[in-house]
């Protein structure tokens, strides 16, 4: 009769969920910008602006745990889902700010290729922990496995790609210089969503 008296857990998978549609808003996003460079500008701004949102989620977040005595699944699991993701959306503001700043003639087609691929293993990320807010079991480790697969099989062909040179023109290499930076910040954007999908998995089996 006393329940009400009782504490509460914060709101933390809707807030983990709606971070992570600020993910994928922002990989959407940065593949439109890949696809078609007349939507950079108003692309490039849809991106910061999801950025800060999420900055304010992932605050949010940290304030309920630090003053949150019941939390639906492990705290380090919760702290290590919400920094993946904040990762994971810094490092994809960080890709569409170089794409802006350096404003290529042209996309190169593995770029436009691993952004998809991004983009499907964090529609995966989404089920999967839309699934542990559940207690349902989410796993999506063959398909997440074979994703992963081919973004780093996209990433050594990008690369290559950029090393195969015709004249090596100083302007040549500092296009070059240039698009291993946008891969740099992509590439990282995906090792943060291979670490967030990791620890859902992990979540997933210690709790469902």
């Amino acid at each position: 009769m006393f329940h009400f008296l009782l504490p509460k857990s914060a709101p933390f998978f809707a807030l983990m969920l709606e971070q992570n549609d600020k993910l994928r808003a922002s990989s959407a996003a940065l593949t439109v910008i890949l696809e078609n460079t007349s939507e950079m500008e108003q692309r490039h701004r849809e991106i910061s602006i999801l950025e800060a949102e999420a900055d304010k989620i992932h605050a949010r977040i940290a304030r309920h745990l630090s003053r949150s005595f019941i939390t639906p699944i492990d705290r380090e699991d919760i702290l290590r889902i919400t920094k993946a993701q904040e990762e994971a959306i810094d490092n994809l503001f960080n890709t569409a700010n170089r794409l802006y700043i350096f404003d290529f003639p042209q996309m190169r087609f593995p770029m436009l290729r691993l952004a998809h691929v991004l983009q499907e293993m964090i529609l995966l990320t989404g089920s999967m922990l839309r699934g542990l807010s559940e207690k349902r079991d989410s796993h999506e480790t063959r398909a997440f496995r074979a994703l992963r697969n081919d973004s780093e099989m996209l990433l050594s062909m990008g690369l290559v790609e950029l090393h195969d040179l015709d004249s090596p023109t100083p302007a040549r290499l500092l296009e070059i210089l240039k698009w291993i930076q946008v891969y740099d910040r992509l590439e990282s954007a995906v090792d943060r969503v291979v670490e967030l999908a990791e620890t859902i998995d992990e979540a997933v089996l210690k709790n469902v």
